[in-house]
C-alpha cells in the first residue's frame, strides 16, 4: 500500500513540475508572389509580353522545383502571368522528365506548355516542333525559344515563345 502511495505521489509531483511545450513551425523559405520577373515573348495566336507573374491564389499558384532538383529527377517551372492589356491571366509550364543539371535541353528532353486558366485554349510542343531551352546555373533562370502546336487544332508552329524566363524573387 505504501508503494502504491508513492507511485501517485511521484505521479502528482511530475505533472506539477511539467511544462508545456510550445512547437513554432520552422520557417522556410518564402519567395514574395509576383516578384519572378520574365521577359518573355509570344508570337502566333496568342501575341503579347510576359514581364512578371500575378500573386498567388487558392486556386493558383506559381511554383519552381528551381535548385533542389538534382539529377535524375523532375525539375519544374509554373507561373501565372498577362500577356496584354486585356488582363487575361495564362499559365506557363517549363518541365524537364529527366534533369541532368543547368544547361541546355531541347526538343523532347522539355515539355512546353501554354493555357488559359480554364484549359479551353492550350499549346505545347509536339514532335515536330523545335525547343531550345537553357537553365543557368542557378537552375532558378535561363531562356527558352520554343515553337508549340495548338492542341485543339493541331497546326505546328502556331505558336512561338521567346526570352527569358525566372522562378527566384
Amino acid at each position: 500500500m505504501l508503494r502504491v502511495a508513492g507511485i501517485v505521489a511521484l505521479l502528482v509531483l511530475a505533472s506539477c513540475n511539467q511544462t508545456s511545450v510550445k512547437t513554432v513551425p520552422s520557417p522556410s523559405p518564402v519567395i514574395a508572389q509576383g516578384n519572378w520577373s520574365q521577359t518573355l515573348a509570344f508570337q502566333g495566336e496568342v501575341p503579347g509580353q510576359m514581364t512578371g507573374i500575378v500573386p498567388d491564389t487558392a486556386t493558383q499558384q506559381s511554383a519552381c522545383t528551381g535548385s533542389r532538383t538534382h539529377n535524375g529527377e523532375t525539375w519544374s517551372d509554373s507561373f501565372f502571368g498577362t500577356l496584354d492589356s486585356s488582363g487575361q491571366e495564362w499559365q506557363v509550364t517549363f518541365l524537364i522528365g529527366n534533369f541532368r543539371g543547368p544547361g541546355t535541353y531541347n526538343n523532347a528532353d522539355i515539355n512546353v506548355q501554354l493555357q488559359t486558366l480554364d484549359n479551353t485554349k492550350a499549346w505545347l510542343n509536339l514532335a515536330p516542333d523545335k525547343v531550345v531551352f537553357i537553365v543557368d546555373r542557378s537552375q532558378q533562370s535561363g531562356s527558352v525559344d520554343a515553337m508549340l502546336t495548338n492542341a485543339s487544332s493541331g497546326k505546328n508552329g502556331a505558336e512561338h515563345i521567346t526570352g527569358r524566363w525566372n522562378c527566384q524573387g
